[in-house]
């Protein structure tokens, strides 16, 4: 499960990047150095700014990374999936409670929930 906490880490720190500040000795531009970012001047009191409406106002402003927009598109729709399996993990006759059986990396008993999501998000991002 490490592997795929490195993994999240490098997918969320991208977008990050994408808006810090230029390094002023940087000579080269690459793809992630997005040099717009979206204003909303319009925010919804109650949900703010949905992940779709940004990442649809980052692909407007910077052509060159409109290709993010696919993959954060996977990671919300996986992340939904991940939400309904927990909050139904909860009851008792759910299967996806307990232990895998097997060991991580690290030597810690696998949870059955934890190799479910995994799967899924592989499976979500395996077209983007």
């Amino acid at each position: 499960m490490k592997i795929f906490s490195f993994a999240a880490l490098a997918l969320f720190a991208a977008p990050a990047a994408a808006f810090a500040p230029a390094n002023i000795n940087a000579s080269r531009n690459t793809p992630l150095q997005a040099k717009n970012a979206p204003v909303f001047d319009e925010v919804c009191e109650t949900t703010g700014v949905t992940l779709k409406r940004f990442m649809a106002e980052v692909a407007m402003l910077n052509p060159e990374i409109s290709e993010l927009t696919t993959l954060f598109g996977g990671i919300e729709t996986a992340c939904k999936a991940i939400t309904n399996l927990v909050k139904r993990s909860q009851l008792p006759s759910s299967e996806t409670l307990g232990l895998e059986g097997e060991i991580n990396i690290q030597g810690e008993d696998q949870k059955k929930l934890d190799v479910i999501t995994n799967d899924l998000l592989k499976r979500a991002l395996r077209f983007t």
